[in-house]
């Protein structure tokens, strides 16, 4: 009986760690490429509830931002005010950017991710809400120019 129970456990422990191996495999890992006046692709679609490792790498030769949010219906007087009070990494719990050999940061509530010229930087999050949502640009002139895409979440 004894024998039977570490078995019994040690057979958990094994399911245990491999179903956590297989949800750390599932994870979306994505990469989207900024540069002057476009991300591509142009369109990322991903599945809700299943953790994103979304990778930003700026190929253009200036500051590109990353802004995911609800689209307005007409263009707003302010977009950073806009993009604040609409992004779509709202109450969703933490959302993580890691700048590789620079930092890191994490919040619960992240509206713009900025990647200077030639860097990368990396957003881990988990989508909570489905739908479409707007990905853009907002540097002065830069959305205006085309930089702007899609993000799907279903």
């Amino acid at each position: 009986m004894r024998r039977s129970l570490i078995l019994g456990v040690v057979a958990g422990l094994v399911a245990l760690s491999a179903s956590g191996a297989a949800a750390a495999a599932r994870a979306q890992k994505l990469t989207v490429t900024l540069t002057e006046y476009r991300f591509t692709p142009r369109t990322v679609t991903v599945q809700a509830g299943v953790p994103v490792e979304l990778t930003l790498v700026n190929r253009g030769s200036m500051e590109h931002e990353f802004m995911v949010y609800t689209a307005p219906k007409s263009t707003p007087d302010d977009w950073d005010e806009y993009v604040m009070d609409n992004t779509y990494f709202k109450d969703m719990g933490e959302v993580e950017v890691v700048f590789p050999n620079q930092g890191a940061v994490a919040a619960t509530r992240m509206f713009e991710v900025e990647v200077e010229k030639g860097k990368t930087a990396t957003v881990l999050f988990t989508p909570t809400r489905k739908g479409t949502f707007e990905v853009g640009c907002h540097v002065e002139g830069h959305y205006e120019a085309g930089m702007k895409a899609t993000l799907i979440v279903k």
